[in-house]
C-alpha cells in the first residue's frame, strides 16, 4: 500500500488544485499562456469583494472541471494494483492532465491579491508535480524505496495542498454565491 500512496501524491495535485516549488515557470511555459500570472500580488486589489468574487469564478470552474478527471486517473490507479505498466500510463495521463491545468491556471487574468496568492501557490505545486512525474518515471526509480528527495517533494506538495486547501475553501465561503 505504501507504493499506491507515494503514486497518489502527483495525483493529490490535481485532485486538490494546490502549490508548492521555489523555481519560475520555464520561458516555455510563459510563451503559452497570455495571463498575469507573473504580477505581484501587491499591485492587485485588495479586499475587493467583486474582484475576488470575479477571480474565485474562474478558478473554481478550472478546479471543479479537474477534479472530476483527477478523480478517475484515482480510481485507475486503485484498480491498475501493482502492474507497472498501468501506473505508469495513468501516471503521463495525470502529468498530461496537471499540465493542463496549469496553462489555464496561467492564462486567467485575475483582478484580487487574495486568489492571486493561491494560484501563484497552485502553479508552484503544479511544478513540483511535473519534478515527482520526472522522478517517478526515471529508468532507476524504485517504486518500493523512493529517493529521498521523491518522499521530501511528496511531503512538501502534501502539506501546501493542505494549506491551500484551507485557504481556498476560506475565501471561497467568504465570497462566492
Amino acid at each position: 500500500m505504501k507504493q499506491i500512496k507515494f503514486l497518489l501524491i502527483p495525483l493529490t495535485a490535481a485532485i486538490l488544485m494546490t502549490a508548492g516549488c521555489d523555481k519560475k515557470p520555464s520561458a516555455e511555459a510563459a510563451a503559452e499562456t497570455s495571463g498575469n500570472w507573473q504580477i505581484k500580488a501587491d499591485s492587485l486589489s485588495k479586499a475587493n469583494p467583486a474582484d475576488i468574487k470575479a477571480d474565485l469564478t474562474l478558478l473554481n470552474e478550472v478546479t471543479n472541471t479537474t477534479n472530476a478527471d483527477a478523480l478517475a486517473l484515482r480510481d485507475e490507479v486503485l484498480k491498475a494494483g501493482t502492474d507497472q505498466k498501468k501506473i505508469k500510463n495513468v501516471l503521463s495521463k495525470s502529468n498530461d492532465l496537471q499540465k493542463k491545468v496549469k496553462e489555464k491556471i496561467m492564462a486567467m487574468n485575475l483582478k484580487s491579491a487574495e486568489v492571486q496568492n493561491i494560484r501563484t501557490q497552485m502553479i508552484d505545486n503544479l511544478m513540483t508535480s511535473e519534478k515527482l512525474y520526472d522522478i517517478s518515471t526515471a529508468s532507476n526509480f524504485n517504486m518500493q524505496a523512493p529517493t529521498e528527495e521523491f518522499i521530501q517533494l511528496s511531503q512538501r506538495s502534501v502539506a501546501i495542498q493542505q494549506k491551500l486547501g484551507s485557504e481556498l475553501n476560506a475565501l471561497n465561503a467568504q465570497y462566492a454565491q
